[in-house]
């Protein structure tokens, strides 16, 4: 998800209508994804910023199939079945290279940017709404797509949430502690952990959850503190031993989440051992740009060749890669930048 305060950058993304990239290949997202972002705006695309063309808001909808077949949705489907992509950033989808599919509905509830946390890297500030008419509308609409779900009787896959912290956030609890999950939908939870225990342990929904992709950016308690702010490492430690004990169960996919900048690239290999330990798989994806930093370049230690910590971030980054574990992968930028 981009970020609120960068949603005007939707405008400088390049579309195939200027592009006219001819696309061989197929897309199924406007048939099957919905993105509901901070102002319930709904999108067909997993990323509203490749495809930002809304189909009304949420509360516009008296059942959930309306979403995929009202008239601006079947504009949208037509145009993608002609191979027109006008709308679409297809440099940056993935289109050109393969198929876009998806078996199942996939919802993505990103009503709130609420989080427990401040990360530097993500944002520039405390954000928890939890009071007033900005809280009061995203709960009309969080409780008004809560009965939208439970009407819908086609397999689902729920995304919660991609622009804060679902475990957080007042706005989302009604779906973590009143809604009844149904047996053909499934979970994942975007969440920096540290609310695990407390908010799921007596949930409908967590024996439906199948992914838990858990942000930390850090191996080691003093590097925690510093980028994950003002997150606790024995807080962490402790919701990870819970989550342990619960996919021993529910056999539920859980990967932790790493962004490589100047404040943790000497702790790669640390987060690795954690993932090992845990047996949990683990990603180390490269810093982008949201914004959060007046001077980015200072940060991104791995994409700025003149930084004075290039030199070892790149050592470190070989060096676990000649290592690398089958439970860790690297997102495809690093890859590119590791092979040059």
């Amino acid at each position: 998800m981009i970020p609120v305060y960068l949603q005007h950058a939707y405008q400088h993304i390049p579309r195939n209508g200027q592009l006219r990239r001819a696309i061989a290949n197929t897309c199924n997202a406007v048939h099957r994804v919905l993105v509901v972002d901070h102002a319930g705006a709904c999108f067909l695309c997993h990323c509203d910023a490749w495809l930002p063309i809304s189909v009304g808001t949420i509360t516009d909808f008296s059942e959930l199939d309306q979403v995929w077949t009202n008239d601006i949705a079947r504009d949208l489907q037509m145009d993608l079945a002609q191979k027109k992509f006008t709308w679409c950033a297809v440099d940056r989808c993935g289109i050109e290279q393969q198929d876009v599919y998806f078996d199942k509905y996939t919802i993505s509830i990103n009503i709130d940017e609420s989080c427990n946390l401040s990360c530097p890297s993500c944002r520039r500030g405390p954000i928890m709404i939890d009071s007033g008419p900005v809280y009061d509308r995203k709960i009309q609409q969080v409780r008004h797509l809560i009965g939208l779900l439970e009407r819908f009787e086609k397999p689902a896959h729920i995304i919660m949430s991609g622009n804060g912290d679902p475990l957080a956030s007042t706005i989302m609890r009604p779906i973590l502690h009143e809604y009844q999950p149904k047996p053909t939908q499934t979970f994942r939870l975007f969440t920096n952990g540290l609310l695990l225990r407390k908010q799921l342990e007596k949930s409908a929904i967590l024996p439906y959850i199948s992914q838990y992709f858990i942000s930390i950016d850090a191996g080691s308690a003093d590097v925690y503190h510093d980028v994950r702010r003002p997150g606790r490492w024995s807080v962490l430690l402790d919701n990870l031993n819970y989550l342990r004990e619960v996919v021993q169960h529910t056999r539920a996919e859980v990967l932790l989440k790493f962004v490589l900048q100047q404040s943790n690239h000497h702790d790669m290999q640390n987060f690795i051992d954690l993932c090992r330990n845990y047996k949990f798989r683990g990603v180390i994806n490269r810093l982008e740009d949201w914004g959060t930093w007046d001077e980015f370049d200072r940060h991104d230690v791995i994409g700025n060749q003149q930084h004075p910590d290039h030199a070892a971030a790149m050592r470190n980054l070989a060096t676990v890669m000649a290592h690398r574990s089958p439970l860790i992968q690297f997102n495809a930028s690093l890859e590119q930048i590791a092979n040059a």
